[in-house]
């Protein structure tokens, strides 16, 4: 049974870089291997045309258009004339023409090229907010990981140090200086631990697993954090500064207001379809009937250029821009409620993440002081029970509060790098030079 253990070990060993993977080469991995945040890019690069594709309505319009064909014209006059006599034949027609149209006066077009130059805005901020989302999703998986990781150690620091005091309180019993009921609390313990031990190495499994899935690296060696390094408080420390903050800065309320203002262009799109409207028009063409059909037996060409203006008013059409507007109307209402419900949201969420931080540096504090005082009362317990003043269920109790208390200080200082992260994502400038200051806490060598 101890072989399994060994063999990941070594075998760990030989995978593991020269150097451990901080959370900064997690993000840049994560960049060129996640696939939400490919498809993100992707659709930035598609929403940039949107701006073109508006502009271009605004733009002169070119085509060319051309004809072949074979004709055959049967004139049977009632009275056939010199000049109208009966015709029987057939033959080849063909021309082109090159057609231009400017629009001269087209508000719809002018509002559609605002809507779709909108579109280009919002996916620049849809990209932003892919970008946020998958800093914190490295951030979070990264921490996931080491703190399933922490746990394992923990566990197995608590294995042996529950297998000391089983393996002392067995020989104090074998010499008669202990009861039964001291070996009974020690193995209790050590059987419950090796349970908990177990389902700690699962878990760890798992979070590695979902971390190569984000990142294409291994989770087996990653930078922890630094114990030198001490929480500080939000700048400013003022929650109404940053409820601010994220009510002009946030990347998903910021998407939900243009999104907004894209339907909003809808109702007017809609309110402007029955406005007239006014284009120069020019175009030129030649067309040729061939032998069999022109006059003297050769071929006929017939030449045609014109420019002028066209003017057109849309009187009905069969009820389809009425609906679209009341669909327009409701859509507007629908995203309205949205975009209250995103500030709100927001503001859940930047209020979470500020008091995350602020509580989360008074936590950090106060548990480096409770290891430390559970560290003293372990090392007292010990002491009291090699003289008989303690039992072998002090001493263990004192040794799982030890290990408790050291592991919610790690999962405390995760959460608290986490919240700062968050808090800036909330206020929408979280990008990769945050990401390196939260980085420091990480150091790049075991």
């Amino acid at each position: 049974m101890k072989l399994k253990p060994i063999f990941f070990l070594f075998a760990s060993i030989f995978v593991l870089p020269a150097h451990a993977v901080d959370l900064l080469d997690a993000w840049q991995a994560a960049k060129k291997y996640d696939a939400n945040f490919s498809a993100a890019n992707s659709a930035r690069i598609a929403g940039q045309e949107k701006a073109v594709q508006g502009r271009s309505l605004l733009l002169p319009q070119i085509g060319l258009g051309a004809n072949v064909n074979h004709a055959r014209i049967d004139s049977s006059p009632g009275n056939p004339t010199p000049s109208n006599p009966q015709l029987d034949k057939s033959g080849q027609t063909y021309g082109y023409s090159v057609r231009l149209t400017q629009p001269i006066y087209r508000q719809e077009a002018f509002v559609a090229a605002d809507q779709l130059s909108k579109q280009t805005e919002l996916a620049d901020l849809q990209f932003r907010v892919a970008e946020q989302s998958l800093i914190l999703r490295v951030a979070q998986s990264y921490f996931d990981v080491l703190t399933a990781q922490e746990n394992v150690l923990l566990s197995a620091a608590q294995r042996d140090a529950v297998a000391q005091q089983l393996a002392s309180a067995k020989r104090s019993f074998d010499v008669g200086s202990a009861n039964i009921n001291d070996v009974n609390a020690a193995q209790a313990r050590y059987d419950g631990i090796a349970a908990n031990e177990i389902i700690a190495a699962n878990d760890l499994e798992i979070r590695q697993n979902a971390f190569r899935f984000l990142t294409n690296l291994e989770a087996m060696q990653l930078a922890t954090a630094a114990n030198a390094i001490e929480p500080t408080l939000p700048v400013p420390n003022d929650l109404k500064e940053w409820q601010a903050r994220t009510e002009t800065g946030s990347f998903d309320l910021l998407a939900q207001r243009l999104n907004l203002e894209i339907v909003g262009k809808n109702i007017e799109l809609y309110r402007l379809q029955d406005s007239p409207t006014l284009d120069l028009v020019a175009s030129y063409g030649q067309a040729f009937d061939g032998s069999g059909l022109s006059r003297n037996g050769g071929t006929d060409r017939l030449g045609t250029g014109v420019i002028g203006v066209q003017f057109s008013v849309p009187i009905f059409t069969g009820g389809r821009r009425s609906s679209q507007l009341r669909e327009s109307l409701a859509n507007r209402d629908q995203q309205v409620d949205r975009v209250e419900a995103t500030r709100r949201d927001a503001l859940q969420t930047n209020k979470q993440a500020f008091l995350g931080v602020s509580a989360g540096a008074a936590q950090i504090r106060a548990l480096q002081q409770a290891l430390t005082s559970s560290k003293s009362l372990l090392d007292s317990t010990k002491l009291g029970h090699e003289v008989g003043v303690s039992t072998m269920l002090d001493v263990l109790d004192a040794n799982q509060r030890y290990y408790e208390t050291r592991y919610r200080l790690v999962l405390a200082k995760y959460a608290y790098i986490f919240s700062t992260l968050q808090l800036a994502a909330s206020t929408g400038v979280l990008n990769e030079q945050v990401l390196q200051h939260a980085n420091q806490w990480f150091s790049s060598n075991l």
